[in-house]
């Protein structure tokens, strides 16, 4: 392996002979869309559909390639360069590489973008972590594997998990001698809603061994069961060269905070929820937080942003690493956002007029525990999110009449201006936690 590249030595990451902290961000909802950080209902793939639907398939495509140029471009990187991040963590759909009805034949334009973004890295002097964040078949329940059922089907049919072993041998050939290309991150937050945990452990022992037959350069970044909280089902890696990570927002757990401006009540719960110490010592490997963050639009805006401070003073503290979740969104979790007068903003709101996703998330809770109560069984947790999903999917209206309704009356040449919205100088900034991040980044 050339010393060019990250590698995870001594519990550490290391950049040829200097130990470095990764401290940076999610890009966000740009080559993975996710419903409540860009605004509009559905799915990446039922978002996607309903587009091309109202315009066809070849406006469609001049739509996303205008959308990704404006959502994250050359402004963008100068701002972050900026703040001092020297990393970013980049989401993206194996849609962009592959078609369901045309498995394990690739589309080269899917590097467009990526490779994009790499020659910023190089130029900015910023590290990028490719993240595989919606796998064939659903790698977990929710819509930010583009999964609409609540079936994580990745982990019930090997072919799955078969076509995303060769997609990352794919990527991992076309990115293996490009250093700025710090690591891949191998699945996002799986979840096994099946009973055999040990195919966890098979599935990225595989993945990692067959990356490594194109790819011995790369650092390899690998995330636990349950949201990447859970990693007992892992052996210690063969492979030297890999790091875990875990996810964590303390804004979801402030239920269990005593003291809400208390960083060790924030620790407590992190080194309890997470795995970090198996994570260290029996695994013997680094660990990055590839998530966390704090959402403005539901409720005490300040509180979130002191929970949000809390927990990067826990991770500095234990030199863990970290990802802010996220860079860019539609005013939802994003550090910057359009203005709220944007045209993207006002179709947003044309389009979610009965729909909102927190407030689709409590009901969902809600109409569970009132099946369970009308049917008391035991049941897991895994079925409660089934359940959930298959109440929520009774508002697919949202999708099959409001797009083709809405998007009816917008002229294509209109609405290809509508990305333009995200471009950064028409965006707002989330000062707080930009001064957050310059603490910690600032030389």
């Amino acid at each position: 392996m050339s010393t060019n590249f990250v590698r995870a030595e001594n519990n550490h990451f290391y950049a040829g002979n200097k130990k470095i902290i990764f401290r940076g961000y999610g890009i966000g909802t740009w080559l993975n869309l996710e419903h409540f950080m860009i605004g509009l209902p559905g799915t990446d793939s039922q978002i996607h559909q309903a587009i091309i639907e109202a315009y066809g398939k070849e406006n469609a495509d001049r739509f996303w390639k205008q959308f990704y140029r404006s959502f994250f471009d050359e402004e963008d990187f100068k701002f972050l360069k900026s703040l001092n991040i020297n990393a970013i963590r980049i989401p993206f759909n194996y849609h962009l590489f592959e078609n369901d009805q045309n498995p394990y034949v690739y589309d080269e334009a899917g590097f467009a973008e990526i490779d994009r973004i790499l020659q910023f890295c190089e130029q900015y002097e910023i590290y990028s972590i490719l993240d595989l964040h919606a796998a064939p078949g659903g790698q977990n329940p929710d819509w930010h594997c583009d999964n609409a059922t609540g079936e994580s089907l990745f982990w019930e049919h090997a072919d799955f998990k078969k076509r995303t072993v060769a997609l990352w041998k794919y990527i991992a050939k076309h990115y293996s001698r490009n250093p700025w290309m710090a690591a891949y991150d191998l699945l996002n937050e799986p979840v096994l809603m099946i009973e055999d945990k040990t195919i966890l452990n098979t599935f990225f022992s595989e993945l990692i061994r067959e990356i490594r037959t194109v790819d011995p350069n790369h650092l390899l970044i690998v995330e636990g069961d349950m949201y990447t909280t859970r990693f007992k089902a892992f052996e210690p890696f063969q492979d030297a060269n890999i790091a875990c990570t875990i996810h964590y927002y303390p804004m979801l757990f402030q239920h269990v905070f005593k003291d809400k401006y208390n960083p060790a009540e924030i620790e407590k719960n992190l080194f309890k929820t997470a795995s970090i110490t198996d994570i260290r010592e029996r695994l013997r490997c680094p660990v990055w937080c590839g998530e966390t963050g704090a959402s403005f639009n539901r409720g005490n805006r300040i509180y979130h942003e002191a929970l949000l401070a809390n927990m990067l003073e826990v991770l500095e503290k234990h030199e863990i690493s970290w990802s802010l979740w996220t860079y860019k969104d539609a005013r939802s979790m994003g550090t910057v956002y359009p203005r709220d007068n944007s045209e993207w903003m006002t179709f947003s709101k044309k389009a979610g007029r009965e729909w909102n996703f927190w407030k689709d998330f409590d009901q969902m809770e809600q109409s569970v525990n009132r099946t369970i109560e009308k049917y008391p069984t035991d049941i897991s947790e895994n079925e409660k999110r089934r359940i959930g999903h298959r109440i929520l999917a009774d508002y697919q209206y949202i999708i099959k009449e409001r797009y083709p309704e809405l998007l009816s009356k917008i002229p294509f040449e209109e609405f290809l201006r509508f990305p333009e919205s995200f471009k950064f100088k028409n965006c707002e900034k989330w000062d707080a936690v930009i001064n957050l991040v310059k603490k910690y980044t600032n030389p």
